[in-house]
């Protein structure tokens, strides 16, 4: 299992080689999921296999997914098909609803500034992890008739000894940052979180606890 994180505080924005609309998607047999983008996306060369895309509905943004990309294609129409990989029992929105997407591209720096990447990827923050799910139900009436039903999914990290300033500050305090799991059935997963609260008793900068984090979904 090859579990690391992105982590950062600014993105390119409206940047057509690494974001636009999707033309269409399919979903094979196998569950494969396969976007193609409108051909006015224009990949950018920093994009790779392994990165991470976000799809998301342009008038509802609470419709979301985030996943792996698992390979990228051109068309002969100037598209391009994106097969992507994700967990689609916690980002359990339509598909057909949305029609945006940005990817996250760990190599992307700014022009001219090749060492200067806007993206901080940690490795071998944790072994691995296990997923705690979370209901919240508000009903009225003696009858106790539910009304609104909150579901909520922390991602819980082992307590491996870890680096603080040289590795895990910045996950825990950057204002982005995506949990990936590279080899997470069935072909990678990817998690938008954060970290709700937690201290850190640091000795020579090295502390060992389970670490909680709230996936964002």
């Amino acid at each position: 299992m090859a579990i690391y994180f992105y982590s950062f505080n600014s993105y390119p924005d409206g940047d057509t080689s690494l974001e636009g609309s999707i033309d269409g998607y399919t979903q094979s047999s196998s569950g494969v999921v396969t976007i193609t983008t409108e051909n006015t996306f224009s990949l950018n060369t920093d994009v790779e296999v392994g990165d991470v895309i976000k799809l998301y509905d342009n008038s509802d943004t609470s419709n979301f997914i985030y996943a792996i990309i698992t390979s990228i294609n051109s068309t002969l129409n100037n598209n391009h098909e994106i097969s992507i990989s994700y967990d689609y029992n916690i980002y359990n929105d339509d598909l057909a609803n949305m029609d945006e997407f940005i990817v996250y591209a760990k190599e992307l720096h700014p022009a001219g500034q090749p060492n200067n990447k806007y993206i901080t990827s940690t490795q071998n923050v944790s072994s691995s992890y296990r997923i705690n799910a979370r209901v919240e139900t508000a009903a009225y009436s003696e009858q106790y008739i539910q009304y609104n039903i909150k579901k909520y999914y922390d991602v819980i990290l082992d307590n491996t000894r870890r680096s603080f300033f040289e590795s895990f500050s910045n996950i825990a305090t950057s204002i982005d940052v995506i949990m990936v799991d590279d080899c997470a059935s069935p072909n990678g997963l990817a998690y938008k979180v954060y970290m709700p609260e937690s201290n850190f008793q640091l000795l020579n900068n090295k502390f060992r606890k389970s670490v909680t984090l709230r996936i964002i979904a």
